[in-house]
């Protein structure tokens, strides 16, 4: 499976990868974009790991909104997610994702944080490392 730091933006890693399943404590306060479906245990991973903002699929948001509810969650929690329209980039392709994703839901944080619906994937996280920069200090550089 795809894991990779594909560009680095205002000293934000944006760690692009197949699956929410990748994510690790190293990518607190940073950028992920996972390429899994923004359900339960995604939104899970994103709360526990810390990372500043996560990008998942919203899966046709599905029944009971199953396909978006891990981003639901996360708003809840104060962190940024948002959902990537299912026509527009292929579960499980991260590079396909941050290629050619087009936010399709954006949850309290990340809306007051200036994404939009509509926007696509790569502008939407340069927009939000640009407004909230990641400033380096003693605590974030023993986390490293």
């Amino acid at each position: 499976m795809f894991r990779q730091v594909v560009e680095v933006q205002h000293g934000r890693d944006i760690v692009v990868m197949d699956s929410m399943s990748q994510i690790e404590l190293s990518d607190r306060d940073q950028i992920v974009v996972a390429a899994s479906n923004g359900g339960q245990e995604s939104g899970r991973l994103a709360i526990a790991t810390g990372c500043a903002l996560a990008v998942m699929n919203d899966a046709g948001v599905g029944k009971d909104e199953a396909g978006i509810i891990g981003i639901v969650r996360m708003g809840e929690a104060g962190l940024p997610g948002i959902g990537v329209d299912h026509d527009s980039a292929e579960i499980s392709n991260g590079i396909d994702m941050w290629r050619n994703g087009i936010v399709s839901y954006v949850n309290g944080p990340a809306q007051e944080a200036g994404i939009r619906v509509g926007d696509d994937v790569r502008s939407s996280v340069a927009g939000f490392t640009e407004r909230f920069p990641l400033v380096r200090t003693r605590e974030t550089e023993s986390r490293s």
